[in-house]
């Protein structure tokens, strides 16, 4: 399967970017039906042994203070042959975490494919929309923003082919801060 550790966003957040969505113009703007914030791509693992060594490695991670997720606008990157519409994210714990995680990866002996940086939700595939459509949309839709949110825990996605399905399985969830009772 190949993995993926991720955020799941909380749910204001989950729900202001599903709005954004509603502003696409066409289905040239073809939405992202899965939102999270990718960390570190982990790449295939089929061994069951290096699996539970992974399992143990991420259980293993801690932070000292949880993760403030705050949305600092919305930016076009290109993912091999897709250009994406994604919304940046400003976190130094989840840069943190994302080192925590390829380590404990490398450590378990997965070759790890990326770490996912600069830290951005991908909300929707625009590679066939004319740019200056794009740039226009921007231009207009600039200035939103998200709250912050915080978040203590961090979760592994499996696919079932590789990065480019968007047909993710949510694994496992890791709680990193284990001195911290997480809000309901």
């Amino acid at each position: 399967m190949f993995l993926i550790a991720g955020i799941r966003l909380p749910a204001p957040m989950l729900e202001f970017f599903q709005n954004i969505q509603t502003f696409f113009p066409n289905r040239e703007w073809e939405p992202e039906p899965f939102l999270f914030l990718p960390l570190v791509v982990i790449g295939e693992v089929s061994d069951p042994d290096i699996m539970e060594e992974l399992d143990a490695g991420l259980l293993s991670i801690q932070t000292s203070t949880p993760a403030t997720l705050i949305h600092s606008g919305l930016d076009v990157a290109q993912q091999g042959e897709r250009i994406i519409l994604t919304a940046k994210i400003l976190s130094a714990v989840c840069d943190h975490l994302s080192v925590k995680i390829r380590h404990q990866a490398q450590r378990a002996g997965v070759k790890v494919k990326r770490i996912c940086h600069p830290l951005s939700v991908p909300l929707a595939t625009i590679s066939t929309v004319p740019p200056e459509e794009v740039h226009n949309w921007l231009r207009i839709h600039h200035s939103l923003r998200a709250q912050e949110e915080e978040v203590y825990e961090f979760t592994l996605f499996s696919s079932w082919k590789n990065r480019e399905t968007t047909d993710m399985e949510l694994l496992t969830d890791y709680a990193f801060i284990p001195s911290c009772i997480m809000p309901s």
